[in-house]
């Protein structure tokens, strides 16, 4: 009798030990599938982010071009009532030595009033990207768009070289984000332009 009990005893206890066991390895499983859905996460958000910033340079780039263009093409003047007519020395309206900060999408035709103070603050002020499913394009103000995790702020520079002359636009694009827990996420893209048009004077 004491035997039985005693079996009995000891398979419960056993029992226990390897449903213990089962317990510990199915949560270190689940920890990993959670640590790895959130590292797929953050890859696909660096992703997102690297392409938002090389957007910002490209669109810069592509107004700077449409600048210069439109005031070669139509004088130094350029075209009647363009806000940016002028071409390579008035540039979002920097003058030599001077920079900015910017928020644009791939909708702007010209440059947006730009953000008063240092990079932090801009970043601080900006807003967040929306992306239309549709479409596939982030912008903002887009009553389509779904609100994402994306701010971008586009730095505009004209240095000054040692020969006094401006001839080098720089274009920082910074985009930052937080994936869940990883919070603070930054990614800069930089380019810098050069005065290719010997018709548009330093």
């Amino acid at each position: 009798m004491k035997n039985i009990r005693s079996r009995r005893g000891q398979s419960i206890v056993e029992a226990l030990v390897a449903l213990s066991l089962l317990v510990v390895a199915l949560l270190g499983i689940e920890t990993l599938l959670a640590r790895s859905f959130l590292l797929d996460r953050v890859t696909t958000d660096q992703t997102k982010a690297t392409y938002l910033a090389s957007e910002g340079v490209e669109i810069m780039k592509s107004l700077l071009d449409h600048q210069i263009y439109d005031a070669v093409a139509n004088g130094v003047g350029g075209l009647a009532n363009d806000p940016d007519a002028g071409g390579w020395p008035s540039f979002c309206g920097l003058s030599a030595g001077s920079f900015s900060y910017y928020q644009v999408d791939w909708k702007a035709t010209s440059c947006p009033s730009s953000y008063a103070g240092n990079a932090s603050a801009a970043l601080t002020n900006a807003d967040y990207l929306s992306f239309n499913k549709v479409t596939g394009l982030y912008s903002y103000n887009d009553p389509s768009g779904t609100a994402t995790v994306f701010k971008r702020v586009i730095e505009v520079a004209r240095p000054i070289d040692k020969n006094g002359l401006s001839s080098e636009i720089d274009i920082m694009s910074t985009v930052t984000w937080s994936t869940g827990s990883v919070a603070g996420q930054s990614l800069t893209v930089e380019d810098h332009f050069y005065n290719w048009n010997p018709e548009s004077p330093n």
